[in-house]
């Protein structure tokens, strides 16, 4: 019994070592909050529009109601996507200088780890927080795998990811890390600079759709101001002269100008729309990025439709 009791006093005791769990990225509840936000304001007027339109003749109120109930869900969503491409352009931005300043620590003596302790406490925008949030996890004793994961996932970034995985690959590696930096860091720059020239290549394409989004709602402009308003005049002399649908002009009394104008103001919507998109995948390469581009248009055509002539 005493030899069983000193082999269980010798088994070592495993310690529970406390590490700081990466904090919650605030963009998903702030995402959820403008979903929930855009949904009942949009629903809101949607229905208003609904009820009012009930006790009018006139679609004017409905379709009105239902196109400000869609910008209602839209914009919020907008502002949002435009804040986070913002942050996430900050933080790609202010990466070769993070990892200058990193080149800077190793070559005047400090470690990898000391020296992205001390890259946190400079001021590289939006980046600053993240690389505050990855200080914080490596001195309590994170893994350094888990710990740049977490920063990679934070930051939501390709060109970070990149980096993250660059990095870990250097610490493995061993070796000159200084020079590992360097070679990070001109890859990094050249990523950036082919982005910018892949932007200003696409960039006319851009204004190719706005300048084909305007020149359809001149064509529809000038149909409803000029073409529509005379044949509501011919309209209006054949029910004077009693005619009605005799005649060579008789095929006019019945066409429905309101839902021809109607017609040309969903085309115009719809456009608006698909070419925003489009925009938004070419500019800047991805679908969401194109719904300012659907706002804009949107606001532009409701504009043009509404506008006195």
């Amino acid at each position: 019994m005493e030899v069983v009791k000193r082999k269980q006093a010798k088994k070592p005791v495993k310690k529970q070592v406390s590490t700081l769990e990466p904090n919650e990225s605030i963009l998903k509840n702030e995402l959820l909050k403008t979903l929930s936000f855009s949904l009942i304001a949009s629903i809101s007027v949607l229905s208003m529009s609904f009820y009012f339109s009930e006790y009018s003749d006139s679609t004017t109120i409905r379709d009105v109601g239902l196109i400000f109930g869609i910008l209602v869900g839209i914009i919020p969503l907008t502002i949002h996507q435009l804040k986070e491409v913002q942050r996430r352009d900050s933080i790609d931005r202010n990466l070769p200088v993070f990892l200058l300043a990193l080149l800077s620590s190793v070559q005047s003596g400090a470690n990898l780890i000391k020296a992205i302790e001390q890259a946190g406490e400079r001021n590289l925008g939006a980046l600053t927080p993240e690389l505050k949030n990855l200080r914080a996890n490596i001195s309590w004793g994170t893994p350094i795998e888990e710990a740049f994961e977490n920063f990679a996932e934070r930051t939501g970034t390709r060109v970070s990811r990149r980096v993250t995985v660059l990095l870990e690959m250097a610490m493995k590696i061993g070796g000159d890390v200084s020079e590992n930096l360097e070679m990070i860091q001109k890859h990094v720059s050249e990523m950036q600079n082919i982005e910018k020239s892949r932007k200003s290549a696409l960039q006319p394409y851009t204004y190719t759709i706005y300048i084909s989004f305007g020149v359809f709602l001149a064509v529809a402009v000038l149909l409803t101001t000029s073409f529509f308003t005379e044949i509501e005049k011919v309209q209006d002399g054949l029910l004077a002269s009693g005619s009605g649908t005799e005649g060579l002009f008789g095929s006019l009394a019945s066409m429905e100008i309101d839902k021809l104008e109607s017609a040309l103001f969903n085309m115009a919507v719809i456009e608006a729309v698909f070419g925003g998109l489009a925009a938004g995948k070419i500019g800047a390469g991805s679908y969401v990025a194109g719904t300012k581009h659907v706002v804009a248009m949107i606001v532009i055509a409701v504009i043009a439709f509404n506008l006195p002539m």
